[in-house]
């Protein structure tokens, strides 16, 4: 909810000049509509996108609002209906892909004439290639968003816009604001409330965990080389900040040739074509290392995507070896993946050693803090009695009573056999059940062996020893992609 007190603070520090602002231009169907408008929006963008291609193609898109403030479109429908008529009128083939990709490519302009014929039901949207800051937004405040459609759903993404008009008419009637009071709160005080960009652009970046391919135009207007540029792309949903980027450039140039960081958390957005976005920035060039390079190179050439000429390129993971092997033959001193989990395996004569000197580091090399596991979690039985199950549990949680976890770990000193792993498998598997984990591991001084819950813990998904950890960068990414803390 908004709170009053700050609002009140807000509009008598200047918020109401803002307010009469957009009352003086979206009203009376646009007539007041002023080129100062375009200008204004672009500056309180620049509080939240960090992108000035981003900021300026809202400003055209809305400077164009000023010459066609005459164009009436009543609703959403009616925009869609002028959509197909001027294709058909110009022989032109066209789905619901197509509607959706005119719409979302110029949202501030049509949403803003949408807004002069009813701005108590439409409102502008200049949250471009930024549905995450929205989302932050939303939670912050406790509006309830609906679900965001799938990706390939067209239709229900291109009428997302109308549900979301919905629910923020609903917040501004619950909150007693105008219409007008509505639109400062969304592109002034809110965004500023939450930190800007600060709020999802990551500064000081984390060492990187994953590698990702993704491929542009070298016409492409994001591309830009300049050290401080940030820019959206399309990405891996699994994209964390601090991440590795290796950019692709297409026909003529067909060849590795940049670096990049993701600087922020990949995040999903309804109105950007390709559905999964990330930022990213710090650009470091490379000797270009050419498709047919890549092709040829004994590591490089097994990746699949390589062998379909880098069709659907954008968000294709690297495992750290191929990634690696990229950088030494583009020559480039970009950090390479080389995460691995040093230990100290001396000395382990007992379960107790196993898990002080193997387990507990692990845990919290996989991320983990010491507030995210229990040891020996306590769950009661019955009405006055408590057992203790297993040696580890990755973020548990309670709610009523009832216990569950991400994941147990059960360690032994020592694990020689099959028969063994079986019979430590099953007593795993009742802990792991009774508190529906996602995974189940079992430790020994020979290694780790990972099961899941999707198949009652019956299969290993997963196994190494401490050795191959400590000296294979690919083998512990795998483990850390497996069981790692999903910060």
């Amino acid at each position: 909810m908004l709170n009053e007190y700050q609002w009140k603070l807000y509009l008598a520090a200047g918020g109401q000049d803002t307010v009469d602002f957009f009352e003086q231009n979206l009203s009376k169907g646009g007539k007041n509509y002023s080129v100062e408008y375009a200008y204004k929006i672009r500056k309180l963008h620049e509080a939240y996108c960090p992108s000035p291609d981003i900021c300026w193609d809202n400003e055209k898109q809305l400077l164009e609002c000023a010459e066609e403030t005459d164009i009436v479109i009543l609703s959403l429908d009616d925009l869609r209906e002028a959509f197909v008529k001027f294709n058909k009128d110009n022989n032109i083939q066209i789905d619901v892909s197509n509607l959706l990709d005119v719409f979302i490519n110029s949202m501030a302009y049509f949403t803003t004439l949408l807004c002069f014929s009813d701005p108590k039901r439409y409102i502008p949207y200049y949250f471009q290639y930024n549905f995450n800051i929205f989302k932050i937004i939303t939670e912050q405040f406790e509006i309830s968003l609906p679900p965001i459609p799938l990706k390939r759903n067209y239709k229900e993404r291109f009428y997302y816009y109308e549900k979301i008009c919905e629910t923020l008419s609903k917040f501004r009637k619950e909150n007693n604001l105008s219409s007008y009071e509505l639109l400062a709160f969304l592109y002034d005080f809110a965004p500023n409330y939450v930190g800007g960009i600060k709020s999802y652009i990551v500064k000081d970046l984390p060492n990187p965990n994953s590698a990702f391919f993704i491929g542009s135009s070298p016409r492409d207007i994001f591309l830009n080389y300049d050290s401080d540029i940030i820019t959206p792309w399309q990405c891996n949903p699994d994209t964390k900040a601090g991440d590795m980027i290796a950019m692709y450039l297409t026909s003529p140039t067909s060849a590795v040739d940049s670096i990049w960081r993701s600087v922020s958390v990949g995040f999903n957005d309804p109105f950007f074509w390709y559905y999964r976005c990330t930022y990213i920035g710090q650009p470091k060039q490379i000797s270009p290392v050419s498709l047919n390079q890549m092709r040829n190179d004994p590591i490089l050439g097994e990746i699949a995507i390589i062998k379909k000429n880098m069709q659907g390129i954008n968000g294709v993971e690297l495992i750290p070896s191929q990634y690696n092997r990229l950088l030494e033959l583009g020559k480039s001193s970009a950090l390479q993946l080389d995460d691995v989990f040093d230990h100290n395996s001396y000395g382990i004569n007992g379960e107790r050693d196993v898990e002080k000197q193997l387990v507990t580091p692990l845990i919290l090399k996989l991320g983990y803090g010491e507030e995210d596991y229990v040891s020996q979690l306590q769950i009661r039985v019955g009405n006055n009695n408590f057992v203790l199950i297993p040696d580890y549990v990755l973020l548990p949680i309670v709610e009523n009573g009832h216990h569950t976890a991400f994941g147990i770990i059960e360690v032994k000193y020592s694990i020689s056999s099959k028969k063994k792993l079986n019979d430590v498998k099953v007593q795993v598997r009742s802990y792991a059940k009774q508190l529906s984990a996602a995974y189940a591991v079992i430790a020994s001084k020979e290694g780790l062996w990972v099961t899941a819950g999707n198949d009652d813990y019956e299969k290993i998904i997963f196994e190494t020893t401490f050795e191959k950890l400590a000296n294979d960068v690919d083998v512990f990414s795998q483990l850390r992609k497996l069981i790692g803390h999903r910060k």
